[in-house]
This record gives C-alpha cells, structure tokens and sequence, in this order.
C-alpha cells in the first residue's frame, strides 16, 4: 500500500479504503469480522472522520428493509469495531478512533493513517506545484496520489459499495483528479507518467467520455499514435453498441488532434467546434440589433414555486452546491436526469430557489417540453423570445432569425448574472441555443435523457437521480401529511412508500390521498393499493394531468416498434436486471438489435443501465409495462420458453468450460432465433455465472411457478455444478426446492429423482446431514423405478459420503464399493473417477493410509485424463491427508497447496475454502501458527456469505489462536 507507513510511531493503526477495506495494527493486518461490520467501517472511513448518522449505517446494512433490532445490531457491530481497534480500551470509555457524534458515529482518522487523506493531501500539493509553476513536480505527486488506488473504493464490498453514494461520489472524485493529471502531464510533457492511472481509471469507467479523450491523447504523446487511433474506433463501436450514440464532441476533438499530431494541451483543437459555429452562421456585419437602452431595469424571477416540505436528496444538493461554488470563466452547467416520476423538476427548482439569492440580475424558467404528452417540444426560439421579453429587451427589437435571437440573448447576458433553468429538455439541439455565453450565469438542466452530448460540448456536471433511500422517502411522506396526520409514524408510513417503489410521483400521490381523507386510516389505504398489485390503478389521479402511467406513456409513445416491442417483454424476465443477449433471445432477434432497441428504451428513460450491458427498469415501469403486454403481447408462453432455453443453453456451455466431459441432462439443440452467450473459457464462464447468479434462480423459479415443471428442474440441475463449486450452497438449496416441488405437481418422475439427488446435496454442504441422507434416499428409490444404473450408482456414493460426514465410515465405505460395482465398465469414467476419489477419502478416515494412496493416484489420472482441475485438486489433498496421517507435515502441505491451486483455477470456491482450513490444520500439527493464521483467513475470505457453518468454524479456530496467543503474551510477561 503506497503511501503509508505501517509501522508509524504516532500512529499504531492503518486504515485502507481506497480498494479492500484493510486495517493494520503494529504492522499485522487484522481480520475485519463479518460483511455488515465491515460495511460499517468502509462507511465511517469513506466520510473521512466526518459523522454518519444512525438512519444511514440502517439503511446501507439492510436496504430499506431493517429488522426491529437494526440499530442494536449497528451498536453492536461498532463497540465490535472499538475493541477490535483498541483490545484494552476499558467498556464505555470515548477511546482514540471510534466516537458517538450527532445522533451516529465517526472515526478520528487523518492523513497519516488513511490513504483517502493521504490521497487528498498530495492532490492539494500537486496543485499547489502546478499554480508555482513546477508541473512536472506536480505530475509527480498526482501519480504518487494516484498509486494510493488498489482498485474501486471499498472494493471487497461490492455490489453494494458500488451503489452508495458515499463510495460513488470517491470515485468520481478518482476520475476527476485522473483527468487533471492528464492535463497537467500533457502540459509538460509528461504523458508516460500518467499512462498507467489513466488506463485503470477507463478500464472502470469505460464510457466516461472525458476520462477516454484524455487516454487518446496520451497514448498519443507518449508515441503510441495506431494504439490510440485503435482505441478510439474501439471507443465508437461500444458506444454504438451499448448506447446507439456516437462519439461526443470532446472524443472527437481528441481523434482529430491525434491525426493532425497536435497532442499537447496547448495545441490548437481544429476539430472542435467554432463558437461561432455552434449557434449557426457567422451574423453579418450590421445585422446584429443591439439591446434595449436600458435592459438592467428589467430582473426576472420566473421560478415556480418550490415543493412545500423538500426533504433529502443530501448527496445532489451537495454536487449542485459545489458546483455553483465553483469560480473560473466556465459556464456552470448543472444537467440533471432521471427515470420519469423521480423527482427532477422538484430537485431543480428547489436547489434553484436556494441559490437565488446569489444571482442578483434574476431568474430564467422555461418548461421546454421534450416529452410532452402531444409530442411537440417547445422551440428554442419561443422560449429565446419568451428569455429576451423578461430581460426587458423591447419586442421591436427581438430578431427573427433564430441565431441572431440566441446570439442577442448571449449578448444580454453577457455582464450579468442570471440563473436560467430549462425543464423537460429533450436533447442537445434545444439546450444549446438557450445557454449563456459566459460564466457569470449558472443553467439547470433536466430531462428524462442522459446529456452526455451536453457534457462533452459545454463541460456540464451530469447528475443522474436514482430513487431516494427509504428513509428519505419515508420522510418526504411524512412531510406530506404532517398537517391532516400530525401523529403519523415512520413505521406506518414505511409500506406505503414501498408500495410505491420509493418514486416521489407515487409517493406524492398516495400521500395526496392519504392528507385529503384522514379518516382513513394508512392501513387501509397499503390494503387498497396491494389489491392493485402489478397495476397502476392505485397511482392514478383524475385531477392531474401527470399521474404515474401518464408520464410513462409520454416516454413510451417517443419508441420505434422494436424498441416498443422488447419493453412490452421486460416483466416476462423475471431477474432483478437483465442483459441485451437475454432479451434478444426472448424476442427472437439478433443480439445487435437487441442493443439498438435498448439504447433507445435507455434515451427515453424507461431502462437503466446498472453495469456494462445490464439493465434494469424501476418496478412501477415494469408494472406499467405488464399492462400493455396483458393488452398486446399474445404470444407469451413461446418467450417464456426461448427465455428458459437462452438460460438453460448459455449455462451448459459454461459447464462444458468448467468441466469438460459428459453433464447431467445436457440440452437439445437451441430453440429457433435463441441466441446464448459466447463464453470463452473458463474465466468467462465463471464471470458469467457470477453476474447471472440472482437471475438464474429467479428463472428457475419462476419456470416453476408457470407448470413449466421440466424446464425448471433441468435448468436447476445444470446450475447446480457451478452453485456447488462457487459456495452458493443457499441458493443451491432454494432452485432445487421450487424445482423439486414443480416435478412433484407434474407427477414428473425423472424430475423427482434428480432434484432430490440435487436438494441433498445441497443440504450436505450446509451442514443438513440427516435431511440430505432422507433426499438421497427418495432419488435411490426414483431411480431404481427408472432403471437408471449410473444415476443410482451416483446415488449410493453420495450416500457413503454423507455417512463418512457423520463419521459412520464403515457404511460409507460399502455404499461407495456398491457404486464402484455398478460402475464397473469404462462409462462413465467421470463418476468412477470421483467416486474413486470419495472411497480413498473414507479409506483414510478408517486407518488404510495405503488403500487410499492406491484409489487417490487412480483418481488423479483419470481427472487429468479427463481434464478435471477441480476433480484432481480435491483428489490431491485427500493424497495429503494421508501424508497428515503419517506426520510428514511438509509433503501433506505441498498435496494440500498443489490441490487447492487447481481448485482455484477451476472457479471451485466451496471446496478451496474447506481445503484451506484442513491445510491450517497441517500447519498447526507443525507449530507453525501463522502459516496455521493465513490459511483459515483466507478460508473466511474464500466464502460470499459470513453465516454458513465453515465460516463459523473459521472464525472459532482464529478466534482460539487469538486466544492462545494472548495466554502466551500473558506467560512472558509474568
């Protein structure tokens, strides 16, 4: 970790967050404890020793769905923190780190033992070099800042760290000091310098347009011309792709820089455009009429009211009021957008009426209707003469032309300051003519689009809206009825704005309803919408003219037919988000089209893109959605099936990469016009797997709940290899339930054999001897009615193993013979190899060392005939066990290492997490107790979930060595 001395006398600890959350003490790290404690401290070191209050540790711990225990569980989880960081400090004394401030906690940290200060502080020096004019020395400590970056801010915790905002605005905050850099670098020359940070900071931010224009022009002045030019036509595509735009402004002002050779900040930008140019044709001499006589009499206040009772949005204001802050000659653009309903309008022109004050010469307002209902937007022009009228600008003297009109109104504005906001934007085109000229004004911007081409061109602050936390939500209602309900609570309120899926128009309606009947009670009102679920029946108005589905429909009729057609089949998809490759299945197109459909479904706001090619709609737009597909879509059931299928086959061929071979059930040949994902190698099998995990369970499940009985069952059997290498043992368990009761009502008897065979092995991971041993009693007898030898051979091992994990050996071992017996012929090798595998394994446990070294060097060839890096991984440490037995530490540990890295390349963290703790154990027999430490952290840090049985056991044997450890400190001080 660069930057920061570990072992510093005035500091005992360190802190790191600038990638996994770590923490040394005295030069040791220490182990974190559990996922929610450990959020706990990324929160507290991300704000940098400023509070976090108590709402907001709830919220980021349980999303909005907090146990009555919650702030117990906070408390609890911080004095766990306090005496992790000072073992001694004595109960209730304040200590040096961890304080109780304004209703939270924070923690005392500086630059000296947390890279985020560090950090900061050598930006400060950097930019104190570069205003004395040293740039290369500022270069210098911008990469030394920058060097501090291990990866993503709390890194070890995402998903969820890469959703907050406290960990979004640090990356943000990343990108913007990369991009400094950069132009620092390219000022003097340095490019090579910040080559390296530029390329980590695109590979995160892959279309961050002014991080990407920067990299182009290093690239080119570090001499790697073809490289950025490659680059650049890279860049374009996956725009294309990804989001059907081209290039902005600031990318191909960098391409043409590199081809006219001009890399250096100071060069000319040829291909940028004129000043002129932007608003249309140079004005003729003359032509240009000069303003009122006196126009500073005039001063606009055009801002409609604000939302009486605003609460939260904290995170916005801030960038707003940063922004605002902020000095130079640049004009100040601040474009906010946002799904529809999420509050855009009521964000601006509360931020606006804040602000006011400092732009003395007024305030502009127009609603420029990009998506209203009529689908005419307003034209600039109207809204310029609208502008120059307020300013006091005489009618007869307002062009007509529309440039001379928009260059006159920059001309006005020129030595004022004024605040313009423009609502409802729908692109680019009818912004540009409306934005002042200089930087003395500020613009508010909102739309429903993302205004990248707005960023690119005038340097704009994009803000995109997500829906507010629910205890922002939970107060805005509150606030709502706080008249008509004085005596409402959190607690009463908290399912109504849940109902509404947090979007302030919902929750402003139903709060409406809720202020206008008081005698009703709340209760009544969550039961009337509940009877309305999976409708909007229960958000709309009569006497508005925007209720929820209106405004969806505003964006819903700006689609083309493709694009109209793949959101009416988003609430078929039963994930949480889904990819383009999936609902091009689902649709039966190609995957191209599928992306061009989805890029304009991401324009019109009524899809979000959560990662590179995942997208996912708020769930009252998919509610909406749902209507119109009951109303158009008559051919549900086939995209069900090719749905099921695009899973079903994409899975397999990842199988086929994880484990070459034969796989259980393996499918027929895709259904017409599905499309599975390509998948390379195992890599990507695995990353594919990792992304999908919570949507395959929700496929399976909901085949299920559809009678799609088989469909559900063979998909859960083929997940289950990936499920039971990966450790997701829970889910495992869950697929294999809906699964196994689908078969059951389908009375289908193939599907009731597999899926009991599946549920036990799932409850033999999780620790469920006897429930696992009742399934695998059901699968025998299923597969004895269905004469399936290898499937009851299969079986029988399974039932020997899970008698060798109730340490009845001796059954073990005659199950497992009485499969090797029915396995007799030369197929399936797979199964024979493994149970091989399983019988030397019981062998060891029984005392014949010699019996098990013959089966397990069996085993290893046939794995590594079969190229099965995780059957020979698991097959090699049972080779050690042996030499454990025999006391030779060091050759059992070289078994255990050697079988633990197979297991690792082949994804299988499940089994790689036990073999580690065995392997603590052999190097505990050894005395060697911190190779003993290592291998039992790393066992804990193996597993996704801190609850499962070997997590535990991990815990108590680290927890025993502490023990021992500190017994032993004790002894020597006596």
């Amino acid at each position: 970790m660069t930057g920061l001395s570990r072992e510093s006398a005035d500091h005992a600890i360190q802190f790191s967050v600038l990638g996994p959350v770590r923490v040394w003490r005295g030069g040791g790290e220490l182990l974190l404890g559990p996922k929610q404690q450990r959020l706990i401290l990324a929160v507290l070191l991300a704000r940098a020793g400023r509070p976090v209050s108590m709402h907001e540790f709830v919220d980021l711990l349980w999303d909005g769905d907090p146990p009555s225990s919650a702030t117990n569980a906070v408390h609890r989880y911080v004095g766990a923190l306090r005496r992790l960081l000072e073992p001694g400090l004595p109960a209730r004394s304040p200590g040096r780190w961890l304080a109780r401030q304004a209703g939270g906690y924070l923690l005392r940290v500086d630059a000296d033992c947390l890279d985020l200060l560090n950090f900061r502080a050598l930006v400060d020096q950097a930019r104190q070099a570069d205003a004395a004019g040293d740039p290369t020395g500022s270069v210098g400590l911008f990469t030394t800042a920058l060097d501090l970056w291990q990866g993503r801010c709390a890194a070890d915790l995402e998903p969820v760290s890469s959703t907050r905002p406290a960990f979004v605005m640090l990356e943000h905050e990343y990108v913007s000091v990369v991009c400094e850099a950069a132009d620092t670098a390219l000022r003097c020359r340095r490019a090579e310098a910040v080559l390296l940070p530029l390329r980590r900071a695109a590979e995160r931010n892959p279309l961050d347009e002014a991080l990407l224009a920067r990299l182009l022009l290093v690239l080119a002045s570090d001499g790697k011309q073809a490289e950025a030019l490659a680059m650049y036509e890279e860049i374009r595509l996956r725009l294309a792709e990804e989001l059907s735009v081209d290039p902005g402004a600031e990318l191909r002002a960098a391409h043409e820089r590199i081809l006219r050779h001009r890399f250096d900040a100071g060069a000319p930008a040829e291909a940028e455009e004129d000043e002129g140019a932007a608003y249309g044709p140079p004005v003729p001499a003359g032509s240009m009429p000069s303003p009122a006589p006196s126009p500073r009499t005039a001063r606009p206040a055009q801002l409609p009211p604000g939302l009486p009772g605003f609460t939260g949005r904290e995170d916005a204001l801030a960038q707003a009021r940063a922004l605002a802050a902020r000095g130079g000659g640049a004009l100040r653009v601040l474009a906010v957008d946002g799904i529809p309903g999420i509050g855009k309008t009521a964000l601006a022109v509360h931020f606006a009426h804040q602000v006011a004050s400092d732009f003395p010469d007024g305030q502009l307002y127009a609603d420029l209707r990009g998506f209203a209902p009529d689908g005419k937007p307003a034209d600039p022009a109207d809204i310029l003469q609208g502008f120059l009228d307020a300013l006091g600008v005489a009618p007869q003297r307002i062009p007509t032309s529309p440039d001379t009109r928009s260059a006159l109104y920059r001309s006005v504005l020129a030595d004022r300051r004024v605040l313009v906001v423009l609502d409802n934007a729908r692109d680019l085109a009818q912004i540009r003519p409306l934005l002042p000229g200089t930087g003395n004004c500020m613009v508010i911007v909102t739309s429903r689009s993302r205004l990248t081409a707005l960023a690119a061109a005038h340097g704009a602050h994009l803000l995109t809206l997500d829906v507010p936390s629910p205890a922002e939500a939970t107060n805005a209602f509150l606030e709502r009825v706080r008249t008509s309900r004085p005596d409402a609570t959190a607690r009463e309120v908290r399912p109504l704005v849940e109902r509404c899926g947090r979007l302030p128009l919902a929750v402003a309606i139903v709060a409406a309803r809720a202020a206008a009947y008081p005698e009703r009670t709340l209760h009544d009102i969550d039961l009337e919408l509940s009877t309305t679920d999976h409708s909007l029946d229960g958000f709309s108005d009569d006497n508005l003219d925007n209720d929820v589905r209106g405004v969806f429909s505003w964006s819903y009729r700006t689609l083309g037919p493709q694009a109209a057609h793949l959101f009416r089949l988003l609430p078929l998809h039963p994930g949480p988000d889904v990819t383009a490759a999936a609902l091009a299945s689902m649709a039966g197109i190609s995957p191209h089209e599928a992306v061009q459909a989805m890029g304009e479904l991401v324009r019109a706001r009524l899809l979000t893109v959560r990662a590179r090619n995942r997208y996912r709609a708020h769930d009252l737009i998919l509610a909406y959605a749902a209507e119109l597909a009951a109303q158009y879509e008559r051919d549900r059931p086939a995209v069900r099936s090719r749905m099921y299928d695009h899973y079903r086959q994409t899975a397999h061929a990842a199988n086929l990469l994880l484990r070459p071979g034969p796989q259980p059930a393996a499918p027929a040949a895709p259904l017409p016009s599905v499309t599975p994902e390509p998948l390379a190698d195992t890599a990507t099998a695995t990353a594919w797997y990792t992304r999908e995990r919570a949507v395959l369970r929700s496929v399976v499940e909901a085949a299920a709940a559809h009678g799609d009985s088989r469909m559900a069952w063979e998909l859960a059997v083929t997940l289950q290899m990936c499920q039971q290498r990966m450790g997701w043992w829970h889910d495992w368990a869950a697929t294999m339930r809906a699964a196994l009761a689908a078969a059951r009502k389908a009375e289908d008897a193939e599907g009731m054999a597999r899926t009991h065979h599946g549920l036990a092995g799932a409850l033999h991971s999780l620790g469920d001897l006897p429930g696992a041993l009742r399934h695998l009693e059901r699968a025998r007898r299923r597969f004895e009615q269905l004469r399936s030898t290898t499937d009851l051979a299969h079986v029988l091992g399974n039932i020997g193993v899970v008698y060798s994990s109730r340490e009845d050996h001796v059954r073990a071992l005659r199950h497992m013979e009485a499969a090797l017996d029915l396995l007799c012929g030369p197929e399936p090798r797979h199964l024979r190899a493994a149970t091989l595998s399983d019988t030397a394994m019981t062998r060891v446990k029984l005392g014949d060392p010699e019996g098990a070294l013959r089966l397990a060097r069996t085993a290893v060839v046939m794995f590594r005939d079969l190229r099965d890096l995780n059957g020979e991984g698991l097959t090699l440490t049972i080779i050690g066990q042996v030499f454990r037995r025999r006391r030779d530490y060091a050759r059992s540990a070289s078994y255990y290492e050697r079988g633990i890295e197979l297991m690792r390349l082949a994804g299988n963290r499940g089994n790689v997490a036990e073999e580690l703790m065995a392997l603590g154990d052999v190097r505990l027999d050894a005395r060697d107790v911190a190779g003993a430490r290592r291998a039992w952290t790393d066992a804990l840090r193996s597993l996704d979930d801190p609850e499962l049985p070997l997590a535990a056991r991990a815990r108590e044997k680290l927890a025993l060595l502490d023990t021992v450890e500190e017994q032993r400190e004790a002894a020597s001080v006596i």
